[in-house]
C-alpha cells in the first residue's frame, strides 16, 4: 500500500500542479481580455466582439478548475462553530458527509456535464465562434479532478492517522 501512496503522491502533485498553472494562464488571459474590454469600450469606443464570450469561457474554467483545487486542498467552505460540540467522531461523520456530498456532486459533473457537451458541439459562441462544448466540457472535467482530489485528501489524512 505504501508504494500505491508514493506513486499516488507524485500523479497527484503533477495533475494539481497542472490544474494551478492553467488557472494561473487563464486569470492572466481572463485580466487581459477584461482590460481589452474596457479600453475598447471606454477609450476606443469600439469593444471587441470576441471579448465578452472569450471572458465568459475563461471563468467558467478558471472556477470550475479553481474549486478543484479547493477540493484537493481541503479548503472549501465549511461551518466549523460546532466542531467543539460535536467532538472528534462526530466531526469525522461531517467529513464523510462533506466528502460523500462532493462525490455525488461529482458524479452530477460527470454525467449532466457529459450530456451537456454532447449537445454544445452543434452550437458555436457568438463572437469567438467556438463550439459551446469547450465550455461545457470542464463540468465532467472538474467532476473527474473533484474525485480524484477527494481520493488524495482522504490518502493523505489516513497517512496522518
Amino acid at each position: 500500500m505504501s508504494s500505491f501512496r508514493a506513486v499516488w503522491k507524485k500523479v497527484d502533485a503533477f495533475v494539481f500542479g497542472i490544474v494551478k498553472y492553467v488557472c494561473v494562464l487563464i486569470l492572466a488571459a481572463l485580466v487581459a481580455v477584461v482590460f481589452s474590454i474596457f479600453f475598447g469600450r471606454y477609450v476606443l469606443n469600439k469593444s471587441p466582439i470576441w471579448g465578452e464570450p472569450f471572458s465568459l469561457l475563461c471563468l467558467v474554467w478558471m472556477s470550475l478548475l479553481g474549486s478543484a483545487l479547493v477540493v484537493r486542498r481541503n479548503e472549501h467552505l465549511r461551518v466549523t462553530m460546532l466542531d467543539d460540540k460535536f467532538g472528534k467522531k462526530g466531526v469525522f461523520l461531517t467529513e464523510i458527509l462533506s466528502t460523500l456530498c462532493i462525490v455525488v456532486f461529482s458524479l452530477f459533473l460527470i454525467v449532466y456535464g457529459g450530456g451537456l457537451t454532447g449537445k454544445g458541439v452543434s452550437n458555436n459562441m457568438a463572437g469567438i465562434n467556438v463550439s459551446y462544448a469547450v465550455m461545457y466540457i470542464s463540468m465532467p472535467v472538474t467532476g473527474v479532478l473533484n474525485l480524484f482530489a477527494v481520493i488524495g485528501e482522504w490518502l493523505e489524512r489516513g497517512e496522518k492517522e
